[in-house]
């Protein structure tokens, strides 16, 4: 691919702020949850938790809010790994669409959010069958005028296979965003061996509580407590490869939800990527790898961090200015 087919945008971030590890930490602050759940507390109120059923008795949890007209469109977010509906990213982004006249689903993958109980298998992110047949699903019940589905992270890397299964599943997808999403799975489990080391230990921590709490619903299916005592992500990923039996190695498994090179050939839909070359976790390079399509808009910024893009002293985040922009020609006619 041609660099001349990346498209940079301007994102500044507030003076002393631009230092990715700053960006990417600042945007999970507690801090901001307060302030967020203010802001947000109209569209709070008037979700619900509606459960979404797949084949084979699979369940996915989702969160609706309806806007006020029955004609707007639909948004479906999808966060990121150990993520859920109540990740700050995702209130901040609900919220901004919503305000817009969106209607909103904030899904849940298997084992995030409070659906640990849903589903007596563990959550891995080879799970793509589930996630199309509930975006298929909620295209079905609710019958929205226009569908985005935006996607965080790993949510992103979801949103985006997703899309390149859209038409096979009979999916009519209006427009897909990806913020920073999760491109070589290698290459991410390397980058956070190497980098700053509060990111492996963040997400050990709720990795691990995951499946503990796994453990707790289903006691006579898992007994996972020994390979629970490592602090290497590589060690437990292998481990539980071989517990799932489907994949050889954990290369096998990590090529399963690779998405460089042109594994989304097959996407037809307007969809846009937002990438940061600081990306302490994501290696934005991977984006030259991906097929060259009139229907993939590839967005880069200088700084941003992963997921970051923290804008003012407020820790507002300029990811929601994006979507904005991204998102209006689906409130016109």
């Amino acid at each position: 691919m041609s660099t001349n087919s990346i498209q940079t945008t301007q994102y500044k971030a507030p003076f002393g702020c631009s230092n990715e590890h700053f960006q990417s930490l600042l945007a999970t602050f507690k801090l901001r949850r307060n302030n967020l759940k203010k802001q947000a507390h109209t569209m709070l109120l008037n979700s619900e938790e509606r459960i979404i059923e797949c084949e084979d008795g699979i369940k996915l949890q989702s969160f609706y809010t309806p806007a006020a007209s029955s004609e707007a469109p639909l948004a479906i977010l999808i966060h990121g790994w150990e993520g859920s509906h109540e990740s700050l990213y995702q209130l901040s982004t609900a919220n901004t669409l919503y305000h817009l006249g969106f209607s909103i689903i904030r899904l849940n993958l298997r084992d995030h959010g409070t659906s640990h109980h849903l589903n007596a298998e563990l959550f891995h992110s080879n799970r793509l069958d589930e996630v199309v047949q509930a975006v298929a699903r909620i295209e079905q019940d609710f019958k929205p005028s226009k569908l985005l589905l935006c996607g965080f992270s790993l949510g992103g890397n979801f949103a985006l296979r997703v899309t390149n299964r859209a038409k096979q599943a009979g999916i009519s997808l209006t427009k897909t965003i990806a913020v920073c999403p999760a491109l070589d799975p290698a290459d991410i489990l390397i980058k956070l061996e190497t980098s700053f080391s509060l990111y492996m230990k963040y997400f050990m921590h709720k990795w691990k509580r995951s499946i503990r709490k796994k453990q707790e619903l289903f006691p006579d299916l898992y007994d996972l407590e020994e390979d629970l005592q490592t602090d290497s992500m590589r060690d437990l990923t292998e481990k539980l490869v071989q517990y799932y039996g489907d994949y050889q190695t954990i290369n096998d498994y990590f090529d399963g939800y690779n998405i460089c090179g042109d594994r989304l050939a097959q996407i037809d839909t307007p969809t846009t990527i937002l990438m940061s070359k600081d990306d302490p976790i994501i290696d934005y390079q991977g984006i030259y790898t991906l097929p060259e399509t009139p229907y993939i808009k590839r967005y880069l910024t200088e700084h941003g961090g992963h997921c970051g893009y923290i804008k003012n002293y407020k820790l507002d985040s300029w990811i929601d200015d994006f979507i904005k922009e991204q998102s209006l020609s689906l409130l016109q006619d």
